[in-house]
């Protein structure tokens, strides 16, 4: 299956500023973002903590970039040859996702390690469906910062290894949750 998000004549992310050098839009996608990331630390995003609220999150932060910012994507992805959710289930796996989070109070009142615990494992499940054709690492590290302070605490994702951060996050797509909350634990730098 040819992939609707590429250019076929460029191999470059369809983008609404027509840049077809990948490298070009790397670093664009990547300054835009940021700048939209800083606006998020201090005006937090509004939301209900459900599907329409991550999806925001992902608009807020590349719609300067992409037309298809904040939309789910609608063609499946892989990494390393692990395949993430198929597309069709990021929606249904969502919904599955913040109705649980939403009943566990989105981690409002919990100790240090029972936070980390479910902080990690929501994070997890959200990275193991991939919402978004790109950009789901730097929305999820935007939303969980946002929904850590809601519950009480603040999230330092800077302090994180990025390379043990990626092994955690691979290893996560087994279920394997240590490596990844040994980096949250560095991250959760205190009660907000």
């Amino acid at each position: 299956m040819t992939d609707p998000y590429v250019d076929p004549a460029t191999g470059v992310l369809r983008n609404i500023h027509d840049i077809t050098d990948a490298a070009k839009l790397t670093e664009a996608e990547r300054d835009l973002a940021f700048l939209r990331d800083e606006q998020l630390k201090r005006f937090p995003l509004p939301g209900a903590w459900d599907t329409a609220h991550l999806l925001a999150f992902h608009r807020h932060l590349f719609g300067d970039v992409y037309a298809w910012a904040g939309q789910p994507r609608q063609v499946d992805l892989s990494r390393d040859g692990s395949p993430f959710a198929h597309w069709r289930h990021v929606e249904p796996a969502l919904a599955d996702l913040f109705e649980k989070l939403r009943a566990e109070r989105i981690l409002g009142g919990l100790a240090r390690p029972e936070f980390l615990a479910r902080f990690t494992y929501y994070f997890a499940e959200v990275n193991v469906v991939h919402p978004f054709r790109e950009g789901n690492g730097r929305t999820q590290r935007a939303f969980f910062r946002q929904l850590a302070l809601f519950a009480g605490w603040r999230v330092d994702f800077s302090l994180v290894d990025r390379e043990r951060y990626l092994l955690g996050c691979a290893a996560a797509m087994v279920g394997e949750l240590g490596v990844l909350a040994e980096q949250f634990a560095t991250a959760l730098v205190g009660r907000a």
